[in-house]
């Protein structure tokens, strides 16, 4: 009876009825990283999947709705049919045990951080439905805060691959916020960003007037950084690297014939000091002695 019941709720509701409950016993192996309040994109990359793959995701997106909790009574033609007109609905019974073992699993992958998301709801949908609102906002200002750390992107001392990974972290964060960006703004915001060296094969890529995807742009780009590898090396002040040389042809190169020399902390002229006195030997070659020299320093004396 309960079987036939059941079938009949199934077909009212229009919503399939799982097999059979999924106690998720095993999810901690799939579903490892907890949420915070800067990893939403990674958390719902790996529990979608999972919840899709268990047949579960009708539960938090709501395609799959809690049924009645009772259904009406089979009719068998009898006086008592008039007051028994309802029983419990075995399909809620079975819908709701599987829908708190959900609840579970996500409060279970939530750090204490945003565990207050969770806090009052009673169903996984409800749960699912907090999260998105407050990590996965499509607000105006969380898309304007999302194109403002495009726009400063700098490449720096990282690699291209660590660079570009957190230019295509931005386009998804961006696309999940209501704001999805053209091949063109992404190419526009990861080549000002590039490194000096790396500029000119953007600029080539733009000459053909199409925009590249962020993958494709980055088989270029490490290609073109792999041959410059020994010209200009990833980070530090190392010789050869672009900031080294930037330095070395500054005002840091020493000039003879009475210039200007860097490394005198007196600054021009060449002055000496030695106990009090000076030695000036700057301008035109004209030395006025001031004093004895002191031998300490290793000064011949005038």
């Amino acid at each position: 009876m309960s079987s036939s019941s059941s079938d009949r709720t199934a077909s009212a509701s229009g919503n399939p009825t799982p097999a059979g409950a999924n106690g998720l016993s095993g999810a901690h192996h799939f579903v490892s990283m907890k949420l915070t309040n800067r990893n939403f994109l990674f958390w719902r990359t790996q529990i979608i999947p999972f919840l899709r793959g268990q047949e579960l995701l009708g539960y938090v997106d709501g395609s799959y709705p809690c049924p009645p909790a009772t259904i009406a009574a089979p009719s068998t033609g009898t006086s008592d049919d008039a007051t028994a007109s309802t029983i419990p609905n075995p399909a809620f019974k079975a819908w709701e045990k599987q829908d708190q073992s959900i609840l579970s699993l996500l409060v279970s992958s939530m750090a204490d951080e945003v565990l207050h998301l969770a806090i009052g709801k009673e169903t996984s949908a409800a749960v699912w439905s907090s999260i998105t609102f407050a990590l996965g906002s499509s607000s105006q200002a969380r898309c304007l805060s999302l194109l403002g750390q495009f726009q400063v992107l700098r490449q720096g001392h990282s690699t291209t691959a660590e660079y570009l990974g957190r230019a295509q972290l931005l386009v998804e964060a961006l696309a999940q916020a209501g704001r999805p960006l053209s091949l063109m703004e992404q190419n526009l915001y990861v080549f000002r960003g590039l490194r000096p060296e790396l500029k000119a094969m953007a600029t080539s890529l733009t000459a053909t007037g199409s925009p590249v995807t962020l993958a494709h742009l980055s088989d270029h780009l490490q290609a073109h950084e792999f041959i410059l590898v020994d010209d200009y090396p990833v980070g530090g002040d190392s010789p050869g690297s672009l900031t080294a040389m930037y330095a070395s042809s500054g005002r840091g190169s020493t000039q003879q014939g009475g210039g200007r020399q860097s490394g005198n902390p007196q600054g021009r002229g060449g002055r000496n000091n030695c106990g009090g006195g000076q030695n000036r030997g700057g301008r035109g070659g004209r030395g006025t002695p001031r004093c004895q020299i002191c031998r300490s320093h290793g000064h011949t004396a005038v």
